[in-house]
């Protein structure tokens, strides 16, 4: 399955302060894996998510708007697109970006850029990634490791991965969201 996605994660927030702030609502709960695109929210540990699933939904869940949010504690934002082999991860607190890593695997293996102070742990995931695709056979074989450099760090951070966590029925309920309309 392809996934192309954006989501963003906040820390120690009430769902309706940051959902208002996103200009969502919440209009249904799931208590059940879903494996449908789509909008939604989620509670991981002490970490809420909110997730664009999908070329439909995507588009709800903007990067600017998590930097906006950051007003208010650090806020992870990820945009992945397993098509393009392209992924942006990005650290936001007090309304601006902290770092960032991005990459781009359209055209085969190549090096994930990185701006501002990208933690450590990030770089030495990237190293274990690079010995993984070095043994597959470089940047030729048919698999790109440093691909999962994004998804495998957001996991370590905030318990949530794009292509698992919501489909795993461990962090119920599920809220389906949708942009609030205007009046």
């Amino acid at each position: 399955m392809r996934f192309r996605c954006r989501w963003l994660a906040t820390r120690n927030r009430e769902r309706d302060d940051v959902l208002g702030r996103l200009r969502l609502k919440v209009v249904g709960e799931l208590v059940e894996e879903v494996y449908d695109n789509g909008l939604y929210a989620l509670e991981v540990d002490d970490w809420l998510v909110v997730i664009g699933d999908g070329f439909d939904h995507m588009d709800k869940v903007k990067r600017a708007a998590a930097a906006a949010l950051s007003d208010g504690g650090e806020v992870v934002y990820l945009f992945t697109d397993d098509a393009a082999m392209a992924f942006e991860l990005v650290m936001f607190g007090g309304g601006s970006e902290l770092w960032s890593v991005a990459y781009d695997g359209r055209d085969g293996v190549t090096a994930p850029t990185f701006e501002g102070a990208v933690p450590w742990r990030v770089r030495t995931l990237l190293a274990q990634l690079q010995k993984a695709q070095a043994k597959a056979g470089g940047p030729k074989a048919e698999v790109d490791h440093i691909y999962a450099l994004a998804p495998t760090y957001a996991m370590e951070v905030v318990g949530f991965r794009h292509d698992e966590t919501v489909a795993s029925g461990e962090h119920v309920p599920i809220w389906q969201i949708a942009p609030k309309t205007s009046r």
